[in-house]
């Protein structure tokens, strides 16, 4: 019975996730997001963490204006994670 109730909970998490990554998206991969984050990057004041926020936010909109989504919020995240958020 338990092995049933983690394998069903573990199939409900898998289900989720291209859910939450298409709501990423749709947060995250907008010209308004890339503007707030460029105004956030700018205050930074690690020279190392601002350079790699910097360089994951243009493939982020790289990858926005070639329609991949995926690749936008993959490369959004490493900025995000870069600027200690």
């Amino acid at each position: 019975m338990f092995r049933v109730t983690v394998l069903a909970a573990f199939a409900i998490m898998i289900a989720g996730l291209p859910a939450s990554a298409q709501d990423k998206a749709k947060e995250w991969c907008t010209n308004a997001h890339m503007q707030k984050m460029e105004s956030s990057i700018g205050k930074m004041s690690d020279a190392a963490k601002k350079k790699e926020a910097k360089t994951h936010l243009a493939m982020s909109k790289d990858a926005m204006k070639a329609k991949d989504m995926d690749g936008c919020v993959k490369h959004m995240e490493e900025a995000h994670k870069a600027m200690g958020l």
